[in-house]
């Protein structure tokens, strides 16, 4: 199941299993446009600089995000419910990422927008966590069980909570607006509301990775704000670099927080540049890890433990 952190060693891999995961494609549910592949071509493939531009034009209000949200929210987990997989609201670790979260949160820019974060926990040994429009991220108990640390961790929080502060998943908001906007004039006429309602086109939107530029700035934000919250970001270099081990080992998937370029080594180069940046630029002393805190699932603000 697609997902939202990880770094994709190869795109291919990333993109049409995704769809076949996502279910039937969207003519099989008699999807109200002529050509649903052509529209998925042209409004949710890779935009060119001059889109990007319109795009970013187009408003979307705290209230459109949190409607798309809800809905791909429940779509996602609907689908997680069909593979087998339990999701949780509550209870020890959905508490101890919310705190990892609210550690976090104040130094997005947009925190003021996203007050409010909703976290679950998909109970599946996945390596993975993904976010979504209106606030919410899901993580993958197999992520709290790899990641070996708190600082580790923290910064895959930070990571996710950058696609949200820094609007890449507006993007895709702003082009179901422009979908709908082009083809409400056709027979039978299409609304975002029929999108919305159709949960396995949107999860087809949704597993599309995130573009690779999205990624870099997630992973500068995810290190540097953990950075600032006292932790060390090399955690997060290293989860990189353990999770390309596997990966060629035992020649599983990468999760898709990892499915985009660059490449997980090349992230692991950049963090550890960006590392010594900080360290220039920022000096700080006693870099937390936090092992003992992830095993203990207690959070660092709560409690802090010995190296």
């Amino acid at each position: 199941m697609v997902s939202g952190f990880l770094i994709a060693v190869v795109m291919v891999a990333a993109d049409a299993p995704a769809a076949d995961k996502a279910g039937p494609r969207p003519q099989e549910q008699g999807f109200p446009v002529p050509d649903p592949e052509a529209m998925f071509d042209r409004f949710f493939g890779e935009p060119t600089e001059d889109e990007k531009r319109q795009l970013a034009q187009i408003p979307v209000s705290l209230k459109e995000e949190r409607r798309v949200g809800t809905a791909v929210v429940e779509a996602y987990l609907a689908d997680l419910k069909l593979q087998g997989i339990r999701v949780v609201s509550r209870g020890r670790d959905v508490e101890y990422l919310r705190d990892l979260v609210e550690t976090i949160r104040p130094q997005m820019q947009n925190s003021e927008r996203y007050r409010t974060i909703a976290v679950y926990v998909a109970k599946s040994p996945e390596c993975d966590a993904r976010s979504f429009p209106g606030g919410t991220l899901v993580f993958f108990e197999g992520l709290l069980d790899f990641a070996e640390s708190e600082a580790a961790l923290i910064s895959i929080v930070g990571h996710e909570l950058s696609h949200l502060d820094r609007g890449h998943q507006l993007q895709r908001v702003r082009r179901m607006k422009l979908a709908e906007g082009a083809f409400s004039g056709g027979d039978p006429p299409f609304s975002l509301e029929q999108l919305l309602a159709t949960g396995t086109v949107l999860l087809r939107v949704w597993t599309r990775p995130f573009q690779p530029e999205d990624e870099v700035e997630a992973d500068r934000d995810g290190a540097a704000w953990a950075y600032r919250a006292g932790y060390d970001p090399r955690e997060m270099a290293r989860l990189f670099q353990d999770l390309e081990r596997r990966q060629q080992a035992n020649r599983i998937p990468l999760p898709d927080f990892l499915q985009s370029h660059p490449l997980p080594l090349d992230r692991h180069r950049a963090i550890m540049e960006l590392y010594g940046e900080l360290r220039r630029n920022e000096p700080s002393q006693n870099l937390h890890v936090g092992k003992e805190n992830l095993r203990r699932q207690v959070a660092r603000t709560r409690r802090e433990f010995p190296e």
